[in-house]
Formats: C-alpha cells, sequence, structure tokens
C-alpha cells in the first residue's frame, strides 16, 4: 500500500466497524431522498425549451357571438367557463387579450372564435421539483444536511473496502476516472 494511504487510524477496528455500521444506515435512511432529488433531476434535465415540466398546458378553443363589448364577452365567459377567472382584457386591434387566473387566451371580435390555455400542476412532479428547486419553506437546511450526508457516504465507501479491491488500489482508479469524466464532459 503507497504510503500516503497508510494512516493508523484507518485500521483501527473500532474505527472501521462505527464508519460500516454508520455508511449503511445513514444510507438507508438517505435512499428515499435521493430518489426524489433523482427522479426531479432526471424531470429538469429533460426540460423543453422553457417549458415547467410541473405542468400541464391544456388549450380550450370555443366559438362566441361576434363584435361583443368588453364587458358582454367577460359575462359569457363567466358562464360558459365558471372555473376560470378573467384577470385582465386587453382590447387589440383584432380581438381582446386575455390574462386569466393561471393562463392566457384571445378573443376574436370579429369571427367570435375563443382560445386559450391554462397551466394545471402535474402534483407529484410539481412537488419534486419545488424541492429540487429549494422552493419549499426551511427546505435549505435539511437539503444542506443532505449534501454532507452524500459527501459522508462518498467518502466512508471510499475507506470501508479493503485489500485490492480498496481505494489504495483499485478504487484510485475508479475515482480518478469518474473525476476525469466530469472534467472532459465540461470542457466538450
Amino acid at each position: 500500500m503507497p504510503k500516503v494511504f497508510r494512516m493508523k487510524w484507518l485500521t483501527n477496528k473500532w474505527i472501521r466497524k462505527w464508519l460500516r455500521i454508520l455508511h449503511r444506515d445513514l444510507g438507508y435512511f438517505l435512499v428515499g431522498i435521493t430518489i426524489v432529488y433523482s427522479i426531479s433531476g432526471i424531470i429538469l434535465n429533460h426540460k423543453k425549451q422553457g417549458v415547467d415540466p410541473a405542468y400541464k398546458t391544456v388549450l380550450v378553443q370555443d366559438k362566441f357571438e361576434n363584435s361583443l363589448t368588453v364587458d358582454r364577452f367577460a359575462a359569457d365567459f363567466g358562464k360558459s367557463y365558471p372555473e376560470y377567472t378573467i384577470n385582465k382584457v386587453l382590447p387589440q386591434e383584432t380581438g381582446y387579450q386575455l390574462f386569466l387566473k393561471g393562463g392566457v387566451g384571445f378573443y376574436n371580435y370579429q369571427s367570435g372564435e375563443l382560445w386559450f390555455e391554462f397551466y394545471k400542476k402535474k402534483p407529484v412532479i410539481f412537488f419534486f421539483n419545488k424541492l429540487h428547486y429549494n422552493q419549499k419553506k426551511f427546505w435549505t437546511t435539511p437539503s444542506d444536511i443532505f449534501a454532507g450526508a452524500l459527501i459522508f457516504l462518498a467518502i466512508s465507501g471510499l475507506i470501508m473496502v479493503r485489500g485490492k479491491n480498496g481505494f489504495a488500489r483499485r478504487g484510485a482508479w475508479f475515482a480518478l476516472a469518474g473525476i476525469l469524466f466530469v472534467v472532459v464532459y465540461i470542457w466538450l
């Protein structure tokens, strides 16, 4: 074994025993959090050009009477779609631009055509992403503890295995390969 890796405390049976116990039990405890972070990370990696994967876009098309005034249109819209609230109506050249609670739309007062889209939360993905983005109140401390625990698991995992498959021989090469993979990927 190279001299660098010959640290006396690493050969202490009591320390190695407790490292294994902590590594094992902490690993079990962190499985759920790791799965949540991993799933939300995969979802966020496959985001489509600014589209938040935590929401589903629903498009609605309809036809109303032609040439409705803003007030009449708002009243008719409220009767036809009571579950959607109009926050603002902006008159434009050919119709009204609509700002809804949770969506947008347009009413063409020449043709009477209406379209609007609203954004509906995908509950599980929304919650996962909220944690991943650290938007949940008081989540900073638990996420920092989780990151520190992952660092502990990585380091304790390096020194738990001894012999020809341990870090001092085989493990160091795999760890170096992992670091090089990240470095090379960044430069490409």
